[in-house]
């Protein structure tokens, strides 16, 4: 989660003489956050560590993320998929077929998540936290914006958006279960395995003209 999206107006600003940016007041909160928690946890963190990481005052961090911890959370998980969509979309323009557009988002899709460091730690030592937010709207916010990132780029290979942002849901889907529940031996940021499902589970079902 070390993008930052536009939750709390998370704009990056940077000083043109010089090239350097500056980190915003809730950018610095959210990089605290991840840094208390790869090293306690979510439920250990508390506001006042992820203040103290920051520098920056209970007070403060409470007027930027006035949910607290459970509002810094979530706008740490929005930042990931923000960041996630926007890549997976590149990808799936720059593919030539319906079965290489899908694959491409499977592939992308699948890798970002496999090196996002407090995706990784949250899985393997606190996974009820990230079923929590999914549970809690996540999920459906999570389709939803690949679907609308990535359903144009497909529409040329299906001739039609709704379908084509049908398609990306029903991809962004697979990615999620298969986070939660992976199959043995399988990983969709292999090309070769995510051609496999788009060809043998996907594209007879959902081929152009169905």
């Amino acid at each position: 989660m070390s993008a930052v999206a536009d939750a709390h107006d998370l704009t990056v600003r940077g000083d043109l003489s010089t090239g350097a940016v500056e980190s915003t007041p809730e950018e610095r909160v959210l990089e605290a956050l991840q840094e208390c928690v790869l090293r306690w946890g979510v439920q250990k963190t508390t506001v006042e560590d992820i203040a103290r990481s920051a520098g920056m005052s209970r007070a403060t961090v409470y007027r930027l993320f006035p949910g607290g911890k459970s509002s810094m959370v979530e706008a740490g998980a929005l930042a990931m998929v923000t960041d996630l969509v926007d890549q997976v979309a590149l990808a799936v323009a720059a593919a030539t077929d319906l079965t290489g557009a899908l694959t491409a988002l499977l592939v992308v899709s699948s890798t970002i998540l496999a090196d996002d460091e407090m995706l990784n730690f949250l899985m393997e030592h606190e996974q009820s936290v990230v079923e929590a937010q999914l549970a809690l709207g996540g999920l459906d916010r999570l389709l939803a914006a690949v679907g609308a990132g990535a359903g144009p780029a497909l529409e040329p290979h299906l001739g039609d958006a709704a379908r084509a942002q049908e398609a990306a849901v029903w991809a962004a889907r697979t990615v999620a279960s298969h986070l939660l529940d992976p199959a043995d031996g399988v990983s969709l940021a292999d090309p070769t395995a995510a051609h496999h499902l788009v060809t043998t589970y996907f594209l007879p079902g959902f081929a152009p003209g169905d």
